[in-house]
């Protein structure tokens, strides 16, 4: 599996009304079962593994916690992509 740091996601927009983010990025293989996970430095054994509301060749959509707010991170793996991000989430 190789870690994207430069090449990650090229934008990932907020959707307000779903609390949804859609992360936009080349999907190799459309097939693949993507896993996304949110975490935070401080409480690192404390993950949340996010539902996956659409995936496509252009990127996922994945749905939001509602009762987390502060800077976390995003990893994404999906198949033999991954990648991280830091985000705030308010």
């Amino acid at each position: 599996m190789q870690l994207l740091t430069k090449s990650g996601p090229q934008s990932i927009r907020r959707n307000i009304n779903m609390r949804s983010l859609w992360i936009e990025y080349p999907r190799i293989q459309s097939g693949n079962d993507v896993l996304a996970v949110l975490f935070n430095r401080e409480q690192a054994d404390k993950m949340f593994k996010l539902p996956i509301l659409m995936a496509d060749s252009q990127g996922i959509e994945i749905k939001l916690p509602s009762f987390l707010t502060g800077m976390f991170y995003l990893k994404v793996e999906d198949g033999d992509q991954s990648f991280l991000r830091q985000i705030a989430i308010q």
